[in-house]
């Protein structure tokens, strides 16, 4: 091509065109190195991840003393951020008592500065901080603070992370805010109490006669969920709450806890104000009654609210003979709820 020959026009594109070219060009190689770096990245990683489950074998036994030297250098030899991802995913996999040294290891490679700089920052970095603290038994002592959080789910995911520790009477300082944070974190707040060890249930029991509704919710749920009999009395009255979803949570909490003595306050739930208690009382009953609880259910047969009638015909068929003894009556006289428990019945039984 003889470019004297072209207009300054075709100059200009032919121009264009060139340097579009060296910046895909570019583009291109600055993905290529970028994506080897990346690979580089994780293959290092990972050799890092296999050589330290090896050590982490001997952490602990005659040669503990080598070993964490040898921790300590595969550890060093990756980033910062690398490291602390590597003990973190590592210390999951071991209990508390196991996971002392890789605590160590993470202190004294100056990772718990940068946990404490990542504690100051968004609420993602926060939550990695607690994942750390969670899985290394809070090697930079942060939760304590991360308790008393201003984002909700830090909040929440530092006293989950207390309460898998054995730290829930520490975490009990933020148990009133994160009850009026909405059920589904309620319910997340009463899974991580009820499987706390040590169970804290002397504050549990004194908190149960709070002021505030969902407090209360979560702490009948607590005592329920890990089958506390000392708090049976605690719970049982809850039965009769002025609030409505504290007796539902008090009934399912029962139910939880197998205790036939508290089968009549559950009977008396049956004729409770609230379609929704007497639906949840009605699987309680149930459940605490066997197949003395049908006479019991039997009348809600005719409950005014669907839902009910739909339980009553579904529980009764867990009573035994006396159960299905009343739902042929009531179908007998043309209920339909029990019509249908009983078709269901027979379905099941003959497919059996």
């Amino acid at each position: 091509m003889n470019v004297e020959q072209l207009s300054l026009p075709e100059l200009i594109v032919l121009i264009v065109v060139a340097v579009e070219v060296l910046i895909v060009l570019g583009a291109i190689s600055t993905l290529l190195v970028v994506r080897r770096r990346a690979i580089n990245r994780e293959r290092r990683y990972d050799r890092a991840r296999a050589d330290l489950s090896e050590i982490i074998q001997e952490l602990g036994g005659p040669n503990d003393a080598e070993a964490r030297q040898r921790a300590f250098e595969v550890v060093r030899r990756l980033g910062v951020d690398s490291a602390r991802r590597l003990l973190t995913e590592l210390g999951e996999f071991l209990t508390i008592d196991l996971v002392e040294p890789l605590a160590t290891i993470f202190n004294e490679a100056g990772l718990a500065d940068a946990s404490e700089s990542g504690s100051l920052k968004r609420p993602w970095e926060r939550l990695r901080v607690i994942r750390e603290a969670r899985a290394l038994n809070d090697p930079a002592s942060l939760l304590g603070e991360l308790i008393k959080d201003d984002s909700p789910d830090v909040r929440l995911a530092a006293f989950e992370a207390l309460c898998a520790l054995g730290r829930a009477d520490e975490a009990l300082v933020s148990l009133r805010g994160i009850a009026n944070e909405g059920r589904l974190v309620r319910m997340r707040a009463v899974d991580a109490l009820a499987v706390s060890d040590p169970f804290p249930l002397t504050q549990l029991v004194n908190m149960s006669d709070s002021d505030s509704a969902s407090l209360r919710l979560v702490t009948i749920g607590a005592l329920g969920r890990a089958s506390s009999m000392e708090a049976n009395d605690v719970v049982v009255s809850a039965v009769t709450d002025s609030d409505v979803e504290v007796r539902i949570e008090a009934l399912r909490a029962l139910k939880d806890m197998e205790d036939r003595s508290a089968l009549p306050a559950c009977i008396a739930a049956l004729e409770d104000e609230f379609w929704e208690v007497r639906s949840t009382a009605v699987g309680t009953v149930a459940d605490l009654g066997g197949d003395g609880a049908a006479e019991h259910l039997g009348p809600l047969l005719d409950d005014p609210a669907e839902w009910v009638r739909h339980n009553v015909s579904l529980a009764l068929r867990r009573c035994g003979a006396a159960g299905l003894a009343v739902l042929r009556e009531a179908a007998a006289q043309g209920n339909d709820s029990a019509s249908s428990a009983l078709a269901e019945h027979r379905l099941i039984t003959e497919g059996a």
